[in-house]
Formats: structure tokens, C-alpha cells, sequence
């Protein structure tokens, strides 16, 4: 039985709906939220989300739903500075 990597190694997973939607799994928290930005530290690296009428429409301790246009996602190693 092979186990996932997202599992083993805690990596983020996102699903994407066109651009209009975007799922987050294995998140650890929210470092900025706008309009025009969602920045999201996971495990391993910072996922910075850009685009416009940008809304959290949920979140929970596992995951989370980013809407709106989203015009570009950016990965930071977590070394990296953000923000």
C-alpha cells in the first residue's frame, strides 16, 4: 500500500476551479488576507495568492476556499522572507 505524499510528507495541496476557485489542504495559517492577496503558511513553504475581489469563503483546520479572479499563485520556501 503506497501512502500518499501529501500524508507522508504534510505538503499542500491545492485544487484549482478555473480561476475562480482555489482549495487549500494542509495549511498551517493565514499570514495576510486582502482583497488583492491571500498569503498562507504550509509546512514547507509560504502560498501567496493575487488577484482581485479575493474572498476566504471558508476555512477549518485542514482546509480552506480562496474565490474571486486569481490572476497568479507564488510558492516561497519557507526561508524566504514574506509578506
Amino acid at each position: 500500500m503506497e501512502i500518499p505524499r501529501d500524508v507522508l510528507y504534510g505538503d499542500v495541496l491545492i485544487r484549482l476551479s478555473g480561476n475562480r476557485e482555489a482549495i487549500i489542504e494542509n495549511y498551517k495559517g493565514i499570514l495576510l488576507y486582502t482583497n488583492e492577496e491571500v498569503a498562507i503558511a504550509c509546512k514547507k513553504i509560504t502560498l501567496r495568492i493575487y488577484g482581485c475581489e479575493l474572498k476566504i469563503s471558508y476555512f477549518s483546520g485542514s482546509d480552506m476556499k480562496v474565490t474571486g479572479d486569481i490572476q497568479t499563485i507564488t510558492y516561497l520556501s519557507n526561508g524566504d522572507i514574506c509578506c
